[in-house]
């Protein structure tokens, strides 16, 4: 697989800076790039939006398998989908040399010059990265990362430290500094190079209220009283229902989505991945929510007219069980293949599944309100017409009769959050549980071993030459602090 690099251009100045800020730090005589000190804060906050936005969708093109949203294809044999670790290279890259040093240079420019937005949305930003690769490796470097020749060999921070103090002071600090008044002076107000909500403080806001709402529910395990912060933080998260303040990059037809360029565009001949059996018997009337057909199948899907949709099995050559007769792909005629797709990193509709994930168990009635708000917000999100959202939401099978199980609202979020990581996030806190996950398999080819399930993403090939202090681990079947 290939690394796509995308350059968005929003702006004269975002032209230069999207290369510049590439290695903000990487102070060097070029004559053809801007000076650390010629870049300024609107120019950073671009290229670490870009930045950001790469980072989610090559953590989502490398590991979507281990979710199982997408298997191998039927011309693509490299059992990726068995729980090979390919791609984690590229992924700590996009987090480790593009957007977290980056972040850190706006935050760190944005305190000294007294714009606080900036800051607040820097702070966001790398919370949400980091959040991603510890989620990812479990130890990670931060605490002594990004300081240049001064430590090259940064020590690796425990995931319980960048946790309780690192995250914490993240989100907390993003939520204050978003608060502050607005200075007067133009240059230090967020404007046009917000490639996502353009200024719109208020809803930068709901957004690190949204990430520190899947932070507490993160920590769930770890201490049950955080369900309640969950809860409280959701409140005062993403409440627009048609998706129109989510977290998330739309790109254009002259800039595509990497997810078009990587599954959508016509002139793929061989697919890397396909949507899983698991996924599809979701939403096929064949799997838990058996009998009803799922009116965001076409949205999602392209199965070229068949009357029915048929995923992949996970973990399967060509040959074997029933690989052969999958029928699904992503193409440029669905929502996530198409040219302008989004890469969606934050949503309402995770903020309602975070919300009745955390009431369940105290709140039954507003758990079964945030369930059905999470898959109408999806919907809507998708162009999936009102008649059939209503009809979709009110059928028995999915409402249980207001009764709902942590288990609806486990696959209901699977659903809304396709070729999402966070997912992963959530089958490794249940430990793939056949009762919140009821259909979910282990690869029939599994490199780990017969059933074993991957609990962690391998740390990079390239990286013990570069640090000393990489941790040693086992394998991939070693579970992290967070899920322990």
């Amino acid at each position: 697989m290939k690394i796509f690099n995308i350059k968005i251009i929003v702006v004269v100045l975002a032209v230069g800076l999207l290369g510049s800020c590439k290695k903000a730090l990487d102070i060097n005589d070029d004559p053809s790039r801007l000076s650390p000190e010629q870049a300024n804060l609107a120019g950073i906050l671009a290229s670490t939006i870009q930045f950001t936005s790469t980072s989610f969708f090559n953590a989502g093109q490398y590991g979507n398998y281990y979710p199982q949203y997408l298997a191998g294809s039927n011309s693509y044999e490299a059992n990726i989908d068995s729980y090979n670790p390919y791609g984690f290279d590229n992924i700590w890259e996009s987090a480790y040399r593009d957007a977290m040093p980056n972040l850190k240079e706006l935050i760190s420019r944005a305190e000294t010059q007294g714009a606080p937005q900036y800051s607040g949305i820097g702070k966001v930003m790398l919370a949400l990265n980091l959040m991603q690769s510890t989620d990812l490796w479990g130890d990670v470097p931060y605490s002594d990362a990004f300081k240049g020749p001064a430590v090259p060999s940064p020590k690796y921070d425990t995931q319980q430290d960048v946790y309780n103090t690192s995250l914490k002071a993240l989100l907390d600090g993003a939520i204050a500094d978003l608060g502050k008044p607005v200075p007067t002076t133009t240059s230090l107000k967020v404007g046009a190079t917000d490639l996502i909500f353009g200024g719109t403080i208020a809803k930068w806001t709901k957004v690190a209220y949204g990430a520190r709402a899947r932070y507490y529910l993160h920590l769930s395990k770890k201490d049950p009283a955080n369900l309640a912060k969950a809860v409280a933080d959701a409140g005062q998260a993403i409440d627009d229902q048609t998706g129109a303040i989510d977290l998330q990059l739309i790109y254009s037809t002259q800039t595509p989505s990497p997810w078009y360029t990587n599954l959508g565009q016509p002139a793929l001949t061989a697919k890397v991945g396909r949507p899983s059996y698991f996924m599809v018997n979701l939403m096929n009337g064949t799997g838990y929510f058996n009998g009803v057909i799922d009116p965001r199948m076409p949205k999602l899907f392209d199965n070229n007219g068949a009357p029915t949709y048929i995923g992949r099995p996970v973990g399967a050559l060509s040959t074997e069980q029933g690989a052969n007769l999958a029928n699904t792909d992503i193409t440029d005629k669905t929502f996530y293949g198409a040219r302008t797709s989004p890469v969606p990193i934050l949503t309402y509709a995770e903020v309602q599944f975070i919300k009745a994930e955390a009431l369940i168990s105290t709140d039954p009635a507003g758990a079964y309100t945030a369930y059905i708000n999470g898959i109408k917000g999806n919907m809507m999100k998708l162009g999936v017409a009102t008649g059939d959202i209503n009809a979709y939401t009110q059928n028995s099978v999915i409402t249980k009769n207001g009764n709902i199980t942590i288990t609806d609202i486990m696959l209901q979020k699977y659903i809304a959050l396709f070729l999402q990581m966070e997912t992963w996030t959530d089958m490794r806190r249940y430990q793939y549980s056949n009762t919140v996950y009821p259909g979910l398999k282990a690869p029939y080819k599994d490199l780990l071993g017969a059933g074993v399930y991957v609990q962690r993403g391998k740390y990079p090939d390239n990286e013990p030459g570069r640090n000393p202090n990489v941790p040693q681990v086992a394998n991939q079947a070693v579970k992290l602090w967070l899920f322990n």
